[in-house]
Formats: structure tokens, C-alpha cells, sequence
């Protein structure tokens, strides 16, 4: 069979590397190829990369649109409750909320975020984020340059799982779901409502407990987060993974809505690869994700530079592509013997339909270099804007009430702060806590003023760049 995408999903589970092939045509996408690399950190390197270059080679699979999926475990997942009012201004906000996570400078995090669709008239915003360290991730992609592998997309494989069951159900507008992927020794447990990815964790199994208590924990867990009452109703509890069949046969007397996911499964398969379908369903996941035209979640942790040049080579490789299939078709034409006149008009015609759209593949590389010039520009300009007037606006809105500034003092990027307050514990603490501030110090000694008795203090803090 042709196929017109191909989509590859590459999971690091572990350490086991695992790689799936979806592809579709005008019909329905299938599950056709799948592969475990186990423990594969003990490879040697050239080891490694023949056994993924026998993986492309002998399926005759592309590289083009690879998902990588890291482990949830690697993956920080957080939902922000904001109001309303910050809707319009979303970027610099869940900037600021990404920096108070950083755990330092140094170590910062790449991420994303999807707001999620909330009831008619609700008045927060609730936001879907996705965090990975810079230093892991940057280790993981300079492993796969080496392997020969760019990806077009990275995120947590339960995404990759969620996209896949979401676009198998046309009616999980208003209905929720729990799945729970299996493996090993550990479960990560996700709810799907309103066709949203609304809860994620990855708890560990221990020897004390089966895999019943944990799922009936984690279904407890996930209901009340998500503020089921009594009356909600939860459409259905898919199983999948490496011990899902373990977790239904232990789960199957004390929760009858239970099924493995193998059983509804929404791509298309061989035989053979449907007995594959409990440990490679969340690879297929990002598989599906790599070629699906509108994925119900979209989260792509891929550092943004790294983006914009994948999408350049995206459109380079489909003009390629096309004038192959020209070619191709003009080739068709040159079988029957004819005269050498003949052969060179067909040519020259071939040639002249191949002018237009490389003169717009052409156009679009400008585009986009200009494109990426002007964010670059636009974004050393957003980090070296004067931020006096956020932190001011951050210190009135959260120190106490009866804290008063004496004096407020910026000497490129260094803050110094003079005050006096009732509570100066407080107000150390909320600058700390500010994602504004960073290496906030007390100067001297804290004095209470006979007058009014307050605490007198002087702080100093540098700004976050």
C-alpha cells in the first residue's frame, strides 16, 4: 500500500528506546511498524545508530516527522488557575510563573502551555503546563543528532496517547475518561474531559500494595481534583501498557468498567501488530501526533529555535518531495523510444512546472528567515525592556498593608529597597518569592522605629533576565 504521511514516535522509556511507524493515506491511519531497543544506554553509539538506521532503512520510513516522547517522571506537568484579565497578555504571564518554578538560573526549563476551555462565564483561566530541564533535554537531542534523528515535536507520551484516543472519539466533547498506561513498576494516570487532557501522574507500584489500590487510588485522586460529584459520570477506564492485562485481571471484580485499550483500539493493524498494541500504544501515540493535521492537545517542548528550523527543512523535504513526483511523471512519458527532440520537450516542460513552485518554496525560506529575525529582534527587545514598572506592581499588590518604601532604587539590574513594615518576615518572603527577583539579601540590621513601631529594613535583589 502507498502511503501519503508517515509519521515515527520515538519513546525513551527507561532504559528501553522504543520506536513506532503510523502512516495514513486518504483512509483511516494504521499502526505498521514497532520496534524495542532494550536497554539501550549500554549500546555503543555506532552500535546504536545502525540498529535505528535498520529500523528506517528496512521499513522505508523517513525521518521528517519524528515525535520523541520523555517519560512523565522528566516531564513537569502543572495547571495554573489565573484570572481572566491576563488573558490577553498569556506569554509574558506563564514566563513569569515558569521562572518561579526554575529551581536555579542555570538549570532553567524549556515548556509550553494550552489554555483549556473552560464552562460558559467562568472568570479564571485555567492553563495546561508543560516543563522539561534544559540540561536533560539538550542531552537527549544531542543523542539523537548523533543518531542521525531531528525531531519535529517532543513531549510526554501520555500527550501522544491522549491525542490518539481523542481523535477516535467524535462525541468526548462533554464526557470524561480515565486512562491509565501501565508499566513495569509504575502507572501514569490521566483524565481526558471536554476533549482536554485535564489531570496527569505517574505514580510508582511497591510490593506492599497491587495494582488495584493503585488504580482505585489514583481514580479517587483524579476524581477529586477534578471535582466529580456523585453524580458525574465517568464514560469509561482504559488500560494500556506493558501491565495492563495484570491491572485488568487484578482490577476486574471491583471495577466493571474496565477495558484494555487493544480492544478499541483507533488505528488500524495487522495481526501481528495488534499483539503489540499494550506496550507500543503510547509510541503510536506520538507517532500519530508527528502527522496529525489538528491534535487535540498540542505541546511541544522542542526548544523554539529548533522549531523554526525544523520547519524550514519541513518545507524544503515536501518541494523535494514534489519535484520527485514530477519527475517522476514526466519520467512516465519518456518509456516509449522516441527522438531526442522529443525527449528534451518533455524535459524542458517538466522543468518549466517545476519553476513555480520552487519559486514558492523559495519565497516562504525568506519568509521565514525574516520571520525568525524579526521574533529574535522582538524578543531581545521584550528581555531588555525596563521592568521597574512589573516589579513595582508586584511589590504593591503583595506586601502587607502596613509596609511602606522609603526608597526604590534599579543600577542595572541590581534592586535595593528601604522600608519599614509590621511584619518583615512577610516581607522578605514575598520578595523571594517574587519570579521577578532573584538573590535577595537582607543589608543590615533590622531596627524597630520607636515611632510608629515598625521594622526598618534594607533588602537588595537582582532582576531575573
Amino acid at each position: 500500500m502507498i502511503y501519503l504521511k508517515t509519521g515515527v514516535g520515538i519513546e525513551l522509556r527507561g532504559d528501553d528506546m522504543l520506536l513506532a511507524a503510523v502512516q495514513s493515506n486518504f483512509s483511516k491511519a494504521a499502526f505498521t511498524r514497532f520496534t524495542r531497543i532494550a536497554d539501550y544506554p549500554r549500546f555503543a553509539r555506532a552500535d546504536l545508530r545502525d540498529a535505528i538506521d535498520r529500523f528506517f532503512r528496512d521499513n522505508g520510513l523517513g525521518r521528517e516527522s519524528v515525535a520523541l516522547g520523555i517519560s512523565r517522571k522528566d516531564c513537569v506537568i502543572r495547571y495554573l488557575d489565573l484570572p481572566l484579565e491576563v488573558k490577553d497578555n498569556l506569554d509574558e504571564v506563564v514566563r513569569y510563573q515558569v521562572q518561579a518554578f526554575e529551581p536555579t538560573e542555570e538549570d532553567g526549563f524549556y515548556y509550553d502551555y494550552a489554555p483549556l476551555e473552560g464552562a460558559p462565564g467562568q472568570k479564571r483561566l485555567t492553563i495546561l503546563l508543560a516543563m522539561v530541564h534544559k540540561s536533560f533535554l539538550d542531552k537527549q537531542l544531542a543523542m539523537l543528532r548523533e543518531l542521525g534523528i531531528n525531531p519535529l515535536i517532543v513531549t510526554c507520551g501520555s500527550v501522544g496517547l491522549a491525542n490518539m484516543y481523542l481523535a477516535s472519539r467524535k462525541d468526548a466533547g462533554d464526557k470524561t475518561f480515565f486512562l491509565a498506561d501501565a508499566g513495569k513498576s509504575e502507572m501514569e494516570f490521566f483524565a481526558l474531559r471536554n476533549g482536554q487532557l485535564v489531570y496527569s501522574r505517574e505514580v510508582p507500584k511497591n510490593d506492599a500494595h497491587g495494582w488495584d489500590e493503585l488504580l482505585l487510588g489514583e481514580i479517587n485522586e483524579a476524581a477529586a481534583r477534578l471535582r466529580l460529584g456523585p453524580d458525574s459520570v465517568i464514560e469509561k477506564i482504559v488500560l494500556t501498557g506493558e501491565s495492563s492485562r495484570a491491572v485488568l485481571e487484578e482490577t476486574r471484580e471491583r471495577i466493571s468498567d474496565c477495558d484494555l485499550l487493544e480492544r478499541s483500539f483507533p488505528l488500524t493493524a495487522s495481526e501481528i501488530n495488534r499483539q503489540l498494541i499494550s506496550e507500543a500504544a503510547a509510541v503510536c501515540g506520538l507517532a500519530f501526533t508527528a502527522i496529525a493535521p489538528r491534535p487535540a492537545v498540542r505541546l511541544n517542548l522542542l526548544p523554539s529555535d529548533l522549531q523554526r528550523r525544523q520547519g524550514r527543512l519541513g518545507i524544503a523535504v515536501a518541494a523535494a518531495l514534489g519535484a520527485v513526483i514530477l519527475l517522476t511523471l514526466t519520467g512516465l512519458g519518456l518509456i516509449e523510444p522516441v527522438r531526442d527532440n522529443r525527449r528534451l520537450a518533455l524535459l524542458e516542460e517538466g522543468t518549466r512546472k517545476l519553476e513555480a513552485p520552487v519559486r514558492m518554496v523559495r519565497g516562504l525560506e525568506s519568509q521565514a528567515e525574516k520571520l525568525a529575525a524579526q521574533s529574535k529582534q522582538m524578543t531581545e527587545l521584550l528581555s531588555d525592556r525596563d521592568r521597574n514598572l512589573d516589579i513595582l506592581q508586584y511589590l504593591t499588590e503583595t506586601l502587607p498593608d502596613d509596609t511602606f518604601l522609603r526608597t526604590y532604587t534599579n543600577n542595572n539590574g541590581s534592586i535595593t529597597l528601604t522600608g519599614e513594615s509590621g511584619s518583615y518576615s512577610e516581607v522578605s518572603a514575598q520578595i523571594e518569592r517574587s519570579p521577578l527577583l532573584r538573590d535577595v539579601t537582607q543589608r543590615g540590621a533590622i531596627n524597630r522605629n520607636a515611632a510608629t513601631g515598625r521594622e526598618t529594613f534594607t533588602l537588595e535583589a537582582k532582576v531575573r533576565q
